[in-house]
């Protein structure tokens, strides 16, 4: 590995977010060419804030003796959101390799959930955003595809920490692309990712969105679940009265019908002026 220049080291350690936001905008060869001139620790930090697509991509490259490597030399936050990239069977294999014992069972604590918890369910692959992106940079790299097919947009910040969803109607009004659009976030409580099944089902939260955040014990974004999947999952264990949160889907409708709108013209050519 080639000596990296001090100075691009420094701004390496001390702001992985916007290193890993000009990354993602380079094509393969130029983010793998940048990460191998940083060491590993630093390269797993800028790594673990990258977009989802590409992290996928970048650790379907290596071997899963070099992923641990990663995982051994990061710190315990960038080791779990690599973790999290990973498929479910890659995962127990990287993590059986993964020397430090107490790390291993850490994060195998962390990430590997009973079958009939949230954490069980969570889909991965949701687009995330560091909340201090600016509103004209996230929409180029929407746009792009970069991050993954976006439906819903969420935001975090700088460790992975869960924030809000993307308000797309006010992200479309928006007088400055250089709005950071952790200004346009909306509040939405997450799933704790140990909660269990029948519990989430009965989460307020339903009432304003389809689908919900999920997040572990230090409030890393883990993913996210649709009510959709969860009922689905419950009625393959054992049917039951479907209740209240059944009632909302014809009075929510036009809200969600509207959002998608929203996105569409985000994504569709739209710019802020």
């Amino acid at each position: 590995m080639p000596d990296a220049n001090p100075l691009q080291l420094a701004f390496a350690r001390k702001h992985p977010a916007e290193l890993a936001g000009y990354l993602a905008e380079q094509p393969m060869v130029g983010l793998v060419e940048a990460l191998n001139g940083l060491p590993v620790d630093v390269g797993a930090s800028v790594i673990a804030r990258l977009p989802h697509v590409l992290v996928v991509q970048l650790l379907a490259t290596q071997s899963d003796e070099a992923v641990s490597r990663w995982l051994e030399r990061a710190a315990l936050d960038d080791a779990l959101i690599l973790v999290l990239h990973l498929d479910e069977t890659r995962r127990a294999r990287v993590l059986a390799a993964l020397p430090i014992r107490h790390m291993r069972r850490t994060l195998e604590q962390l990430v590997i959930y009973p079958r009939k918890t949230v954490g069980a369910l969570v889909d991965p692959t949701v687009v995330r955003l560091a909340a201090s992106t600016p509103l004209g940079q996230a929409i180029d790299r929407l746009r792009a595809g970069n991050d993954g097919t976006a439906e819903w947009i969420w935001l975090v910040d700088d460790q992975g920490r869960y924030v809000g969803l993307l308000d797309l109607s006010r992200a479309l009004l928006a007088r400055s692309e250089h709005l950071p659009v952790g200004e346009l976030a909306v509040p939405l409580n997450a799933l704790r990712a140990e909660t269990a099944l029948v519990a989430a089902l009965d989460a307020p939260e339903w009432l304003q969105h389809p689908e919900l955040p999920v997040v572990d014990h230090l409030n890393h974004l883990l993913g996210s679940i649709s009510r959709e999947r969860l009922v689905r999952e419950l009625q393959q264990e054992a049917p039951r009265e479907s209740g209240l949160a059944d009632g909302i889907g014809a009075l929510a409708y036009q809200y969600f019908r509207v959002m998608n709108a929203c996105l569409g013209e985000l994504l569709g050519g739209r710019r802020p002026s």
